[in-house]
């Protein structure tokens, strides 16, 4: 028989969520918490929206900055902002760290050859989902 799922973690490390939009509180938060990952805080460069996510969701911090978010020890950092933004908030993460870069990596292909020499050089572990090419009503476009 073909596993439909991938094995749960034995010690989840916790998730830093960057950005508090409508695809963070539709997709990734609910399903963070079906599946009970430990989401340790999220950071938005809107305050209030970050705060009003933390409360929907009953996350333990709203980071007042990025740096803040930074700093949690051995954390996943699930980025879900516009791809002109992941360069520049790579670049400020921990050297090593994981970061889950949601679609798109990048406005264009230079962008998304920066974000990869960013990961290579800081010796980040990040990854790309795309997992919306698998839906077949989403197959015609691309």
């Amino acid at each position: 028989m073909i596993s439909q799922a991938w094995p749960r973690p034995s010690k989840p490390r916790p998730i830093v969520v960057i950005g508090a939009g409508g695809i963070v509180r539709a997709a990734h938060l609910p399903t963070y918490r079906t599946l009970g990952f430990p989401v340790a805080g999220i950071y938005d460069m809107r305050p209030d929206a970050a705060t009003a996510v933390a409360h929907e969701f009953s996350i333990p911090a709203a980071f007042p900055t990025l740096e803040a978010a930074a700093a949690v020890d051995n954390a996943i950092f699930d980025l879900a902002v516009p791809g002109d933004q992941v360069l520049s908030i790579l670049a400020r993460l921990p050297a090593g760290a994981a970061a889950l870069i949601q679609k798109p990596m990048g406005p264009d292909l230079a962008t998304a050859s920066a974000i990869r020499t960013c990961c290579r050089e800081r010796g980040l572990t990040a990854a790309t989902p795309l997992t919306i090419v698998a839906y077949a009503a989403t197959r015609t476009i691309f």
